[in-house]
C-alpha cells in the first residue's frame, strides 16, 4: 500500500486512500451503454486531485474558468489512475481505472471508506478536512493485496447540523434546513 500510494503521489496525486471494494459501490450496468458490469476486484484505490483554491475563490461557479478548472482536475486524476492501473497490471495483478465518464463504481462510497472525507449536506459530495469539496477523484480497482485505510470522522456531520449555510445560500432551495434523511 505504501508503494502504491508513493507511486500515485509521484504522479502528482494530492490525496490517496485505499479500501476494500464494497459490492454496493459497483454499478450493476454501464451508464454509457446499459451493458451489465462484472467487476469483482477486492480493493479500491482513491486518487484525489485538488482543483486549486486560488481559482476556486475567483469563480462564481458558472463561468468559463470553473469548467476549465473542473476539467483539468478530472483529466489529472484520470491520467494518474490510468498509469497506476497499468503499473499494477505490469506487477501481475488485474486492475481497472475508473475516471471521468468511465466509472463503474460509485465514487463517494469509496472516498468515505478509504478515509478521504465525510459526507456533507450538499448532496453526494464528500468533504475532506484539508481541501473541503474542492477536488476531483478517480478510482483504481484491483486484486493486488493492499493494507486498507479507515474512514475518518473530523466533525462534519455535527458541524452541518448547526451551520446550514449551504441551505441558506442555495439559489434553488434544493438544500433543506431540515435534519438529514438517510
Amino acid at each position: 500500500a505504501r508503494h502504491i500510494k508513493s507511486t500515485a503521489y509521484f504522479l502528482r496525486a494530492d490525496i490517496v486512500g485505499i479500501c476494500e471494494l464494497p459490492p454496493y459501490a459497483v454499478y450493476s450496468h454501464s451508464m454509457a451503454t446499459g451493458e451489465p458490469i462484472s467487476l469483482h476486484h477486492k480493493y479500491a484505490i482513491a486518487v484525489v486531485v485538488d482543483q486549486d483554491w486560488k481559482t476556486a475563490r475567483a469563480t462564481v461557479g458558472n463561468d468559463w474558468i470553473s469548467s476549465s478548472m473542473s476539467f483539468m482536475s478530472y483529466s489529472a486524476s484520470g491520467f494518474i489512475a490510468c498509469i497506476l492501473a497499468d503499473y499494477i497490471r505490469r506487477l501481475g495483478y488485474p486492475a481497472r481505472a475508473h475516471h471521468a465518464r468511465d466509472y463503474q463504481v460509485v465514487v463517494p462510497s469509496i472516498l468515505l471508506k478509504a478515509g478521504i472525507g465525510e459526507m456533507s449536506r450538499i448532496g453526494d459530495i464528500v468533504i475532506n478536512p484539508f481541501i473541503g469539496p474542492r477536488f476531483k477523484a478517480s478510482i483504481v480497482t484491483t486484486d493486488l493485496p493492499l493494507a486498507v485505510d479507515k474512514p475518518i470522522d473530523f466533525g462534519v456531520q455535527d458541524f452541518c447540523t448547526k451551520c446550514k449555510q449551504c441551505a441558506r445560500y442555495c439559489p434553488s432551495g434544493a438544500i433543506t434546513f431540515e435534519d438529514k434523511v438517510m
